[in-house]
C-alpha cells in the first residue's frame, strides 16, 4: 500500500491559519502521517539499542516516503558536529523557489534534553511513545526536532531551506512520524 504524503495539506493549513511552532501549549502534536499500523514501532532483538547500528541513511526512502513531494538528491552521508548524517535535498526547476533540505543526524553522547535554543525556544513533547524536543529557528526559517534514541542518544530531523519556521517544524515533525516506527525499540 502505498503511502499518502501530508506534506503539502500540512503546509496548507499552516498557510491558512497561521499556526506558529513555538505557541504557548504545551508540547507538539503526537498525532502523524498513515494509519496506526504505520505507526506502530518496530520490535528489536534486544533489550537496548545499538546505536551503532542506526543508519540515518537507511530510514528515509526518497522514492516511496518523498515521492508525492518531489524528487530529491541523495541520499549524502556527512559527519559533521559529532553526529553521524544524511541529507536529502528537494530537487527545483526553479533556483529562486522554496527550497527543502531533510537531515537526519544521530547523535550517540547527546540527549533530547540537550537539544539548543537557537532563538525559538525549545519545545517538549513526544513523537508516539518516545520523549522528544523541537527547536525552531526563526532566523533562518530552519527547525529541528530531537527524538529520543536511549536515555543518552537522540536523532535529529532537520529541515532546512524553507521560507516560513512554521512549515518548516510542520515537515519535521511529518518526517519524524515516518522515521520513528523504523528506530530500534527502546
Amino acid at each position: 500500500m502505498k503511502r499518502r504524503s501530508f506534506f503539502y495539506p500540512v503546509l496548507a493549513i499552516i498557510a491558512l491559519t497561521g499556526t506558529a511552532c513555538n505557541d504557548t501549549s504545551e508540547g507538539f502534536a503526537t498525532s502523524g502521517p498513515g494509519t496506526s499500523s504505520q505507526r506502530t514501532s518496530s520490535t528489536s532483538g534486544s533489550s537496548r539499542p545499538d546505536n551503532a547500528s542506526v543508519d540515518p541513511c537507511s530510514l528515509l526512502d526518497a522514492t516511496s516516503d518523498l515521492s508525492e513531494v518531489g524528487t530529491f538528491e541523495g541520499p549524502t552521508r556527512k559527519d559533521r558536529a559529532g553526529a553521524r548524517s544524511c541529507v536529502w535535498q528537494l530537487e527545483r526547476d526553479n533556483p529562486a523557489g522554496e527550497g527543502l533540505v531533510i537531515a537526519l543526524d544521530v547523535r550517540d553522547d547527546q540527549t533530547v534534553d540537550s537539544l539548543t535554543d537557537v532563538g525559538g525556544g525549545v519545545q517538549p513533547g513526544a513523537i508516539n511513545d518516545r520523549t522528544a524536543a523541537e527547536a525552531p529557528d526563526p532566523a533562518s526559517n530552519d527547525c529541528t526536532l530531537a527524538i529520543a534514541l536511549t536515555e543518552s542518544s537522540r536523532i535529529d530531523v532537520g529541515i532546512a531551506a524553507m521560507d516560513d519556521v512554521n512549515a518548516a517544524c510542520e515537515v519535521a515533525r511529518e518526517v519524524a512520524y515516518l522515521v520513528e516506527p523504523r528506530l530500534p525499540k527502546t
